[in-house]
């Protein structure tokens, strides 16, 4: 009745009659006895004992060894939480989480399944219109299917003529290249090489007769020499017959190597 007064406004207090309490308030008189006793007030009068906070222990550790020992089993405690079970195959313990990832990884996937080019194409429940754009489309994969292999045969026949081609050049003009690059079983000098590509540079070559008595000018050398290679270097002959090319790369290559013990010997 007394909270019921003091919220309807009947009730009302007067100076001195209470001298003994500074608050006329007897709520707040509620409020301060709470927190006196140690606890929390809340409106409406009510009290939480939230009591003494809990303190976490400190372990305190002698030695840098024991915190060191103390971390490594608290580590191997944590791991030997998971599963595991002994395989027979592979004759070692595994854990079973990551024995369900690898069986997931190597779950079988989808197939997907495209239109088939040796056999009728599927019209159930489709239009007319869809059935010709099946067929149209199918007819194209045929005829794109049929030219990529003939291409590709084309290629094979054509590496496999190349490479009989390539033995019979061999055969037949391996005498002559050997005749220019060597003497007496020995390779000619870079010289000697020059004077003499006249009699083994293919027909059409355009390349100009190269005296010994040119080439004894100071500087000759290496310029003929980069003449040559321009004339001979595979980039520049990679469209000519068969036959040039053959002879071109073994020139170029018995150039490089003249040309190379030439500078090695102090030549200029």
């Amino acid at each position: 009745p007394m909270m019921a007064d003091l919220l309807g406004g009947n009730m009302s207090f007067r100076e001195g009659d209470d001298s003994s309490n500074p608050n006329p308030n007897p709520l707040m008189d509620v409020a301060a006895g709470d927190a006196a006793r140690g606890g929390a007030a809340v409106p409406g009068g009510d009290f939480i004992d939230m009591g003494a906070p809990a303190q976490q222990e400190e372990v305190v550790f002698a030695t840098d060894e024991e915190r060191r020992m103390a971390a490594l089993k608290d580590k191997y405690a944590k791991a030997n939480e998971k599963k595991k079970v002994w395989d027979e195959v592979d004759q070692r313990w595994k854990n079973v989480e990551d024995d369900e990832k690898v069986q997931e990884s190597a779950a079988p996937k989808a197939k997907i399944v495209g239109i088939k080019l040796d056999g009728p194409i599927d019209t159930t429940g489709k239009d007319a219109a869809t059935v010709r754009a099946m067929q149209d489309r199918q007819r194209d994969m045929v005829e794109r299917q049929a030219a990529a292999k003939a291409q590709l045969q084309a290629q094979v026949d054509a590496k496999k003529a190349e490479e009989s081609n390539e033995v019979e050049l061999r055969a037949r003009l391996d005498g002559r290249l050997k005749e220019w690059s060597e003497e007496y079983g020995k390779k000619k000098n870079i010289r000697a090489l020059l004077a003499g590509m006249d009699q083994i540079m293919w027909e059409g070559s355009n390349w100009k007769p190269v005296s010994m008595g040119d080439l004894l000018v100071n500087g000759a050398v290496k310029k003929k020499t980069m003449l040559a290679k321009m004339k001979t270097h595979p980039d520049r002959t990679s469209k000519l017959p068969h036959e040039a090319r053959f002879i071109a790369k073994r020139v170029f290559d018995a150039l490089n190597q003249a040309y190379d013990e030439y500078i090695e010997q102090g030549g200029q």
